[in-house]
């Protein structure tokens, strides 16, 4: 066979095939005709056998590279599926979070439990010594600030000022647990320490203040408040928090991998976790902007909007779902 003559001649079908190809990238592949179409999974077969005749004989190594990146652009675009980056977001939230939080709900217990045994010790020591609260765990930052101490002493809660700004505050709030979601996920790296301490200054924040409530009788009127936004945004937090852990844990115990590799192995993994919050965090943003502070909601509709959101999250997350196929 005539090498050179082989090459002329196969030449302006490999350049109809890149013009083709050009096309797809620059207008994508609805720009094609029927017609089109059809030339194009032709060239890329003929191509293909091209590509496997100069490899067969051992041309040269520019003409090898050039039809096999060649080839490889035409089989994306033959074969490519249709990709709707909508259904896959949804398909995430309905079927791949949960899974998700299923098969990593270790982590998540592990997280509630490094949240509330703080809380609780903190609760029973404010509740047995109200100064306990007034304990400086920073430097000059009590747990209770002074000017939130006052303001439960007078028997009224801090967040009735905000209702009559539920949109711009439910905006902030739901911005805030954000916030502290992504600081207990990305603490992560700090081989889980800084999870840790986020969750732990969490639950003794938490606590302590409950505690001051309870002595000054203001618990039921703090627990409404919280009741019905609280599922949804601790939930959120502890998964948070439990993504976190699994990025720690990897990194401490990497086993036969490197740190790196063994990281690597949970990110993605991880990184859902904590993606998946951030729907739950905006939800309870907005109740906690527009129920949690009114104050002509009866406070038993607020516990009922609490179990509905309860109800509703461990039927969401404990529930198996499947993609259904074609």
């Amino acid at each position: 066979m005539n090498v050179e003559r082989w090459i002329r001649a196969r030449t302006p079908y490999w350049q109809k095939l890149e013009q083709l190809l050009r096309q797809v990238d620059q207008k994508g592949l609805s720009c094609l005709g029927r017609t089109q179409l059809q030339e194009l999974g032709r060239l890329y077969r003929s191509t293909s056998a091209d590509l496997s005749r100069a490899r067969a004989l051992k041309l040269g190594q520019d003409l090898q590279v050039y039809l096999n990146n060649l080839v490889v652009k035409a089989h994306n675009q033959v074969y490519q599926t249709q990709r709707n980056r909508w259904m896959e977001f949804i398909n995430f939230l309905w079927i791949g979070f949960p899974a998700l939080v299923r098969k990593h709900i270790l982590y998540v217990a592990a997280s509630f439990m490094i949240f509330l045994v703080p809380s609780v010790i903190c609760y029973c020591a404010t509740v047995n010594d109200v100064h306990f609260a007034q304990m400086e765990i920073m430097k000059n930052q009590p747990i209770v600030s002074d000017e939130m101490w006052s303001i439960i002493e007078q028997h009224k809660m801090w967040t009735d000022s905000v209702e009559h700004f539920s949109a711009p505050i439910s905006g902030m709030i739901a911005t805030n647990n954000i916030k502290v979601a992504i600081l207990a996920f990305v603490s992560g790296i700090t081989f889980g320490a800084g999870t840790v301490f986020v969750l732990v200054m969490n639950g003794i924040s938490i606590g302590t203040i409950l505690g001051v409530c309870k002595t000054y009788g203001m618990a039921g009127k703090l627990l409404a408040f919280v009741a019905g936004h609280g599922v949804l945004e601790l939930t959120a937090i502890f998964i948070s928090g439990g993504a976190g852990l699994m990025i720690g844990k990897a990194l401490l115990f990497p086993g036969q991998y490197g740190r790196i590799d063994s990281f690597k192995r949970v990110a993605k993994e991880a990184g859902g976790l904590f993606g998946g919050c951030v729907p739950l965090l905006l939800v309870a943003g907005s109740i906690e902007g527009f129920i949690s502070p009114r104050t002509d909601l009866d406070s038993n509709i607020k516990f009922a909007v609490s179990m509905a959101t309860l109800i509703c999250l461990f039927l969401y997350l404990f529930v198996p779902r499947h993609k259904k196929t074609r």
